[in-house]
């Protein structure tokens, strides 16, 4: 240190250090907090990507959603609750989706139920299925997987 010039920048914002499945899993449900979200992406620095123009989500008459963030390009037609749902998330009619995190191109079949779950891209779970963990110890489906 004595031949170094090191200087530091304090930061007393929102952090989240990921060293397990169930940190993943609890910073990813972290950003259904909104306090935590307008700390992470404040109006006053953008975050520039890359867009990927699809439809708005598709609410079905019967669809039930509340506490979710929702990717563009989802239909719903079952229920989904307190959940993150990347681009492109099917819940058929009948399905139930908790607590949970899934990535893109994710498809949940009628009557089937994810609680406390981590669901990577690609992946299909079968009718009538139940995928259940806990907030200390999320399911996690690998990509493309059939459940």
């Amino acid at each position: 240190c004595e031949n170094w010039r090191i200087l530091g920048y304090g930061f007393d914002g929102y952090a989240a250090q990921i060293r397990s499945i169930p940190g993943y899993y609890a910073a990813g449900m972290n950003l259904l907090n909104s306090d935590v979200r307008a700390e992470l992406f404040p109006l006053e620095r953008p975050i520039y990507t890359k867009v990927h123009d699809e439809t708005p989500v598709r609410y079905a008459e019967d669809a039930k959603a509340s506490g979710s963030l929702i990717a563009n390009g989802c239909r719903i037609e079952g229920t989904v609750e307190n959940s993150i749902l990347g681009r492109g998330v099917y819940i058929a009619k009948g399905a139930v989706v908790r607590n949970s995190l899934l990535m893109q191109g994710v498809t949940v079949s009628e009557g089937a139920t994810v609680d406390c779950a981590i669901i990577d891209k690609n992946s299909y779970i079968a009718p009538d299925r139940n995928i259940s963990g806990a907030p200390t110890y999320p399911i996690v489906i690998e990509k493309g997987s059939r459940v």
